[in-house]
């Protein structure tokens, strides 16, 4: 097998942002592709791009885990396989999404005002098999970026690469059973698919079991000269959550590392999305529609602090949220002739209307205490513009903006102390936002270049916390980046310099299970991404990411941000007559992160493996998470807990860990039909 024989070479330890070689012509589907060309205005040098083959040896096990290709970005999966991630970036916790806009072929995939958290950002509905490729920015300078790309944001692109029908199934060490059908007919081109996917496990450890149901369909053709495609993507997840373990129970071992108290939770989640694009490219430019709309249903049950507020009921507690989000999106380009400079522009509309409930919870799931019960309407509509002006061969100049306008509607059924409110009335709130932008480059054509950009990029408001006919208090975050590179036919480095201030924080308090707002902030920080190709068939990517976040007022560091971050990933493809193979090896290091109360948390080690082949109609994935084995701690955190009753209960304030994955191994084995 191809795979075997590359990854005895798989030696370095040291990834993010790999571009794969293109795949040879006789690889190529011969059929026209269904798909709009993204970008008009040259990019900065602070995007990453992935193609499928690069996506294939990036090691990741989920849609949410291929945005760790983004230099600077960490996840942490502590609430089980089936919540939402919390994100880290740049000096961000962005915790599930609130600093960190994504998008799905230009459907935004950030919840407003979630029951969980702003910014809710669940990608567990998205099949990895149709993740064709991934764009990720750095920084807030891209008009496009709307709501939440405070620190960054990224675009996924959908499409099936192969034609035929592929049948797969595998399992893993960690207790895990998954099956794939993936269908794009003969003659129909990326956008053409149809999948059904399942998966299910117990997990390593207490209470992490799972159950996955995913299906997707698409289509594209041509509506007279203009090019269209539909698809609709919907999934069910059911999963167990560990919840954190305190620190000091696991040292004196009447808890295992692995473990989970009692008092832990789980949750289930479905989602529906759908779309329908219509573009038409022209040799002077272009333009695009889309529509789209989906529904979304989450239930939660969490227990972050055992009986510490509530002695006589636990703090057990269950949150649940379900509705719907529909928009569209209306976008052109042109080819300014004379002035070497490139116009591009649109419109976006998004509205969003929801439920949402917050209950207390018993240890036997009953339900003893109402503390939300609200419905919430909201609404955006925003316009862009990115201009790409070349005045000289040594110079491209791009300024931008984007306007928005925000609208909120909450209706609360019961009042702060869970009484049912009698002839409720609505609170009504609105803001403009306004984020110019701008992007330099010096000398894009030669060895050595120089870019700087500066940006605005904003977060809207929980529609819990406004008042009636208040003006919305919008979080803004302006970043400016100073950067360099070298570039060679088979190397590269980039050194990246920025600053962002952010004009009002948001902080998740874990005994409180709430949003804080911290006032003013500052992140500091750097970058360097090297990337070598000493082979047409192997990639070598290195970066490090130092990034210091602190408050204005005080000047405290911010908690639980990484300031370090660094990986190594070592990426091969080979591809003959019969068959092809991809396959990486990635290890990143994160450095301590401050946390309330003077603590600091562990440093993390981790080695992840991938490897993908094909030979004649066979396909082997092979995955291995935690190569090493290291025992490494994916979340800590500092409050006050009791859940031992048996022992005097204390306010102090004490360290909970949740465990990072452990050594495991995937190995799925399939087969094409035409």
């Amino acid at each position: 097998m191809v795979v075997p024989s590359l990854l005895p070479g798989l030696l370095l330890l040291l990834p993010p942002a790999v571009r794969g070689e293109e795949r040879d012509e006789t690889e190529k589907a011969p059929d026209a592709e269904v798909v709009v060309e993204d970008r008009r205005v040259s990019e900065s040098l602070a995007q990453v791009s992935l193609d499928r083959d690069a996506l294939e040896a990036f090691p990741a096990s989920s849609a949410d885990e291929m945005l760790k290709a983004m230099p600077g970005l960490h996840l942490s999966a502590h609430g089980g396989h089936g919540k939402a991630y919390q994100y880290f970036v740049r000096g961000f916790d962005a915790v599930h999404g609130s600093d960190l806009a994504v998008s799905l072929e230009g459907i935004p995939l950030n919840e407003v005002s979630h029951i969980h958290g702003q910014g809710y950002l669940d990608l567990h509905f998205l099949p990895t098999v149709l993740v064709r490729g991934l764009d990720l920015w750095r920084g807030s300078s891209r008009p496009e970026a709307g709501d939440f790309a405070l620190a960054a944001s990224a675009e996924l692109h959908l499409g099936l690469a192969d034609p035929g029908l592929l049948v797969q199934v595998g399992g893993g060490t960690d207790r895990s059973g998954h099956g794939l059908v993936a269908w794009r007919p003969a003659g129909g081109g990326p956008t053409d698919f149809a999948v059904a996917e399942g998966e299910a496990g117990e997990g390593v450890g207490d209470r992490r079991a799972f159950r996955e149901v995913r299906l997707a369909g698409g289509k594209g053709g041509w509506l007279g000269p203009a090019r269209v495609r539909a698809f609709a993507l919907a999934s069910d997840n059911t999963f167990e959550s560990p919840g954190v373990v305190r620190e000091d129970d696991v040292g004196s071992g009447e808890v295992d590392f692995y473990g989970a108290y009692p008092e832990a939770g789980g949750g289930r989640s479905s989602r529906l999305l759908a779309g329908v694009e219509v573009a038409r490219s022209l040799e002077a430019g272009g333009w695009q529609f889309l529509g789209w709309g989906g529904l979304k249903a989450l239930e939660l049950r969490r227990n972050f602090t055992g009986y510490a507020q509530y002695a006589d009921h636990g703090d057990g507690v269950l949150q649940a949220q379900e509705g719907g989000a529909a928009g569209l999106r209306l976008r052109g380009w042109r080819h300014l002739e004379g002035v070497g400079s490139i116009l591009e522009g649109g419109v976006d509309v998004r509205g969003d209307r929801f439920d949402q409930w917050e209950q207390g919870l018993e240890p036997d799931g009953t339900i003893w205490a109402e503390r939300v019960d609200a419905r919430v309407s909201q609404g955006s509509a925003g316009a862009w513009a990115d201009l790409g002006l070349d005045p000289w061969p040594w110079l491209s100049v791009e300024p931008g903006v984007r306007a928005e306008a925000l609208a909120i509607r909450l209706l609360r059924r019961i009042d702060d102390l869970g009484t049912p409110v009698l002839n409720p009335r609505p609170a009504h709130a609105w803001a403009p936002v306004l984020c110019p932008k701008a992007r330099l480059s010096l000398f894009g054509d030669r060895p050595w270049s120089a870019f700087a950009t500066w940006g605005r990029g904003f977060r809207s408001p929980e529609a819990r916390g406004v008042e009636d006919g208040d003006r919305a208090p919008v979080a803004t975050a302006d970043t400016a980046e100073l950067g360099v590179r070298w570039a060679a036919p088979d190397a590269s480095v980039t050194l990246v310099g920025f600053h962002t201030i952010v004009s009002n924080e948001i902080v998740f308090d874990h005994a409180a299970a709430r949003f804080l707002s911290s006032g003013a902030t500052r992140r500091l920080g750097g970058e360097v991404v090297a990337s070598l190709e000493p082979f047409r068939f192997l990639r070598v990517e290195t970066e490090v990411t130092w990034a210091d976040g602190r408050t204005l007022a005080s000047g405290e560091a911010l908690p639980y941000a990484p300031r370090w971050l660094a990986s190594t990933g070592l990426y091969a493809r080979r591809a003959g007559a019969e068959g092809r193979a991809t396959c990486g090896l990635r290890g990143w290091f994160l450095g301590p992160r401050p946390l309330p109360e003077g603590f600091y948390s562990h440093p993390a080690f981790v080695v992840d493996a991938t490897g993908h082949a094909e030979w004649r109609r066979w396909v082997l994935d092979v995955d291995v998470d935690n190569l090493l084995g290291t025992r490494w701690r994916d979340g800590e955190f500092v409050y006050p807990s009791w859940f031992d009753r048996s022992r005097p209960e204390s306010e102090l304030p004490a360290l909970h860990v949740t465990a990072g994955d452990p050594f495991a191994i995937r190995i799925a084995v399939g087969r094409r039909f035409s």
